[in-house]
């Protein structure tokens, strides 16, 4: 018995808007596009959210708060007997061609089957299976406060998604920008300089680079130098900026921009 469940409850605080509620394709809300998705391949679908909040037509898991994990949880809790493919609403790439193929790919003698991030290689919690046997596992990680889900599919069959967008998380208006490039297939490659100071200069051991992307935006740069080097930093801890000036996030490259990230600097 195999169960979906979407995750609709997140405060959407980088988005600044209800994510769920977002239109990217179809002129759909990603909430519906997601669920009917799950539909095609599930027995049952719920939407897991807030008390109070409403989603027309939807079977409802009420999400308790501080985090997915504690939603997947609560889903276990109400339907023991079934496994649980779990969703998050901020993945706009996500096909049924891709969700089908995890679904395919399940081994149901381990406790999850889950895609690998192309980005970092770990597993990827919120576009996997949840299997009944996970329950006591994951009840055992609230009570110990180990709240994070992917560490709680290391031992899960893990397997590689079809294409390396498909996980892409739009959780900020940059992201958007991005899930936007590539389903008008607008991304170009650009050359850039970028250059390195403190931290950052220690971690590349250079000071200067050329780099080709093809991200729109300084965001998703960083997210793919951030990969390469194993950045400590999130972007809310660096300063920006192009061509010597200060910028946004969601700020467009183009050919030949000069991009700094600025690192915290200790005082003392």
């Amino acid at each position: 018995m195999l169960y979906g469940l979407l995750l609709v409850g997140g405060k959407s605080q980088r988005m600044g808007t209800d994510k769920s509620q977002l239109i990217y394709q179809n002129d759909t809300p990603e909430w519906r596009r997601l669920k009917a998705l799950l539909t095609e391949l599930c027995d049952e679908v719920y939407l897991c959210h807030p008390e109070g909040q409403q989603f027309p037509d939807s079977k409802a898991i009420i999400d308790p708060g501080d985090g997915p994990l504690k939603a997947i949880h609560a889903a276990q809790r109400a339907h023991p007997e079934a496994a649980w493919l779990t969703l998050a609403c901020d993945m706009p790439l996500l096909d049924l061609k891709s969700l089908r193929h995890l679904v395919e790919s399940r081994d149901a003698t381990k406790p999850g089957t889950c895609y690998l991030s192309p980005i970092d290689q770990l597993p990827e919690p919120l576009c996997a299976i949840y299997e009944p046997a996970s329950s006591a596992v994951i009840a055992r990680g609230i009570q110990e406060n180990q709240l994070c889900p992917r560490s709680h599919l290391k031992d899960a069959h893990h397997v590689t998604p079809l294409s390396p967008h498909v996980l892409i998380n739009a959780n900020s208006p940059a992201d958007k920008i991005e899930v936007q490039a590539i389903l008008e297939g607008t991304q170009t490659e650009k050359k850039l300089t970028l250059q390195y100071f403190a931290q950052l200069k220690e971690l590349t051991k250079k000071t200067e680079e050329d780099l080709t992307t093809h991200y729109a935006t300084a965001s998703g740069l960083y997210e793919q130098i951030k990969a390469k080097y194993k950045f400590p930093y999130k972007q809310k801890d660096l300063m920006l900026a192009i061509n010597d000036e200060y910028v946004p996030w969601e700020q467009l490259l183009k050919e030949g921009d000069n991009v700094v990230f600025i690192p915290p600097v200790a005082g003392g």
